[in-house]
């Protein structure tokens, strides 16, 4: 009897965790949307909700600090900044992907490759971690070496069926197979992804792509 009260308030006390760290993402997410429009005011309610859910307030208000210095930072050096002084928190890791992205769409491809790279050895267990190898895939495929990238795609693929970032990867994927020759590979990869996501956003680039082929 005991072993089922015990097993029983074991899961009670597992049900409120779960809920508390639903409720604590809750909150950092609503900083991420709105944070910058409404304030200080937000900054400081949102405090308040961390510190009930158990949080102390020093690290309730790092995390608040930190969603609201990610949604002000507009150059790499902020975000590096942001990365650096708030590495204890959970937008560190949103931080250094945006840094990658910003330094990637700037060109400087070989530094965005640094932080991708930065990524996947200091959050190898994060959720995000496909966007940063889809990140390295395309860093490969920018420094013009096609057939590594396809490589890097495909592994991508393999290891995230399902995943909402798929239907780029496919793209991605079909574009080096070209680049790098491989024609008829690519073919395949976009007539099989039109056959199953006929429907999907990313129908009319690949149906673009397979038109500019059929046309060479």
């Amino acid at each position: 009897m005991m072993d089922k009260d015990h097993t029983a308030e074991h899961k009670d006390v597992q049900k409120h965790k779960e809920l508390e760290q639903h409720e604590v993402a809750q909150v950092l997410d609503f900083l991420k949307r709105y944070g910058k429009l409404i304030g200080a005011g937000v900054i400081a309610a949102a405090v308040a909700v961390l510190v009930s859910h158990g949080l102390s307030a020093r690290k309730a208000t790092k995390m608040a600090e930190a969603e609201q210095m990610l949604q002000e930072a507009k150059t790499p050096q902020q975000l590096e900044d942001v990365v650096n002084n708030y590495k204890s928190t959970p937008t560190a890791p949103a931080a250094l992907l945006d840094l990658a992205k910003t330094l990637f769409n700037d060109g400087e491809t070989a530094q965005a490759r640094v932080q991708y790279e930065r990524f996947v050895r200091d959050y190898k267990g994060s959720d995000l971690l496909p966007i940063a190898k889809f990140g390295l895939a395309h860093c490969t495929e920018a420094d013009g070496n096609f057939a590594a990238a396809a490589d890097e795609f495909k592994d991508f693929l393999s290891a995230n069926s399902g995943s909402y970032l798929e239907a780029p990867a496919i793209i991605a994927l079909a574009r080096c197979l070209e680049a790098a020759g491989q024609k008829e590979e690519a073919r395949i990869a976009l007539e099989d992804f039109l056959a199953m996501n006929a429907s999907s956003p990313w129908s009319d680039p690949a149906e673009a792509a397979l038109e500019r082929m059929a046309a060479e």
